[in-house]
């Protein structure tokens, strides 16, 4: 019985972590040059929906505070690095607010995702 309940408690456990990492749905970028990066490593994930709004993982940030909420990643996790994942009709000025953020936050390492055209 002790077996059932512990299995139970895992499953769970593992159910909660997928849902909380869903990303939101955006319209990535197409870029012909585009390399996939040899290291990943841990990866934090920021997105840009198509209204401007910023997200930190699955869960909305103000902008205001993405720049705290990276650092407290920063210092639980210090060999993070950010991915930036911007819908394709967001302006420049809305990505240079989060990569701004990712530099006050101390994480000077950031990748955009994108699409990669077939060559």
């Amino acid at each position: 019985m002790i077996d059932i309940v512990f299995l139970l408690i895992v499953f769970f456990m593992t159910v909660a972590h997928l849902k909380s990492e869903q990303l939101v749905p955006i319209d990535v970028p197409i870029a012909d040059e585009s390399v996939i990066p040899q290291e990943r490593g841990v990866r934090a994930t920021v997105t840009i929906d198509g209204e401007g709004a910023v997200f930190y993982g699955g869960r909305q940030v103000p902008i205001e505070e993405l720049a705290a909420t990276l650092a407290q990643s920063k210092r639980e996790q210090p060999s993070i690095a950010v991915q930036l994942r911007a819908d394709a009709r967001v302006p420049f000025r809305e990505v240079r607010r989060v990569l701004d953020a990712c530099a006050s936050g101390g994480i000077p390492d950031v990748i955009f995702a994108n699409y990669q055209t077939d060559k």
